[in-house]
């Protein structure tokens, strides 16, 4: 879908922080995260929700998804991780192109949304590729 900020992230038209990119699979920093390391876990290609998006697809996804969580918790020192997604507006849905929440949780951390800083963008994202393993291409 050419005006969806996802898939201009996804043909690298849009920056962003990418810490994992396959053919089917990306996930880079939220903008605006929630806590340090707050990841999105998106399809390549334009699917509007978890209703639209092929099974197989799906579950290479949360296989990504995973992935992150674990380098989270390896490389960021999260003490925990929250995976969220959400479908349709009610829903809390904001970009409409399938994609999950990757929250790294820390003990002494409150939750709270803030622009990402690019020194920070760096920084995190060096950090996630280096505990996804290989160069963070699959």
């Amino acid at each position: 879908m050419e005006d969806c900020v996802f898939c201009r992230i996804a043909r690298d038209e849009a920056p962003a922080f990418v810490v994992y990119k396959d053919k089917e699979v990306i996930a880079f920093l939220d903008k605006a995260p929630v806590t340090r390391g707050h990841t999105l876990v998106a399809t390549v290609n334009h699917y509007e929700s978890i209703l639209d998006v092929p099974d197989d697809l799906l579950g290479r996804a949360m296989r990504v998804v995973k992935r992150v969580a674990k380098a989270q918790l390896r490389g960021l020192g999260a003490d925990g991780v929250r995976i969220v997604q959400n479908n349709g507006s009610l829903a809390g849905q904001v970009i409409f192109h399938i994609h999950f929440h990757v929250i790294p949780c820390y003990r002494h951390e409150r939750p709270l949304r803030r622009s990402l800083g690019r020194e920070e963008g760096y920084e995190v994202s060096r950090i996630l590729r280096s505990h996804l393993g290989d160069d963070g291409h699959g």
